[in-house]
C-alpha cells in the first residue's frame, strides 16, 4: 500500500500509521467544519496543515489539491449563506418584524428560484424559523 505515514506516540512507543485518501478527505472535511464553527478564515494552507496534508501527500495524491479547493468553495458559500441569514434575522428582530419564510427571503435578497433549487438554503431558513418560534413561545 503506497501511503504516507506519520509518527504517532502511543504509550511512549513510536508507531507508523498509514493513511489512505479517504482518511485525508475525512480529515479535510472535519478541519473545515471545525474552522467554520470557530468562525476562522478558510484558506488552503491552513486546511492542509491542520489536516496533515503535506507536499509529499499532495505528490502522492494529486487529486487532494482539487478536493480541498472544491470543499473550500462549497463551505465558503455555506458560510456566506449563514452570515446572510443570521444578519437578516437580527435585523428583522431589531425592527420588531415577524420572521417568516418570505420575509427572510426578501431580507437576504435571495431569488425565489435560488431558494427553490438550493436545498441547503430552504433547510436553513426552516430551522431558523422554527428556532425563533421556540424562543418566542417561552
Amino acid at each position: 500500500m503506497e501511503n504516507s505515514f506519520s509518527n504517532s506516540n502511543i504509550r511512549g512507543k513510536e508507531e507508523l500509521s498509514f493513511k489512505n485518501i479517504e482518511e485525508y478527505e475525512t480529515n479535510i472535511i472535519n478541519t473545515i467544519e471545525d474552522m467554520i464553527s470557530k468562525d476562522e478564515r478558510i484558506c488552503f494552507a491552513i486546511i492542509a496543515e491542520r489536516s496533515d496534508v503535506t507536499r509529499f501527500v499532495i505528490r502522492q495524491y494529486p487529486e487532494l489539491r482539487n478536493y480541498i479547493l472544491k470543499k473550500m468553495a462549497y463551505y465558503k458559500e455555506i458560510q456566506v449563506i449563514n452570515k446572510k441569514i443570521n444578519r437578516s434575522v437580527r435585523n428583522l428582530l431589531k425592527n420588531n418584524r415577524k420572521i417568516t419564510f418570505i420575509s427572510l427571503i426578501n431580507k437576504c435578497k435571495f431569488s425565489t428560484d435560488t431558494v427553490y433549487h438550493n436545498e441547503y438554503i430552504k433547510q436553513k431558513l426552516r430551522s431558523v424559523i422554527i428556532e425563533n418560534a421556540k424562543k418566542n413561545c417561552t
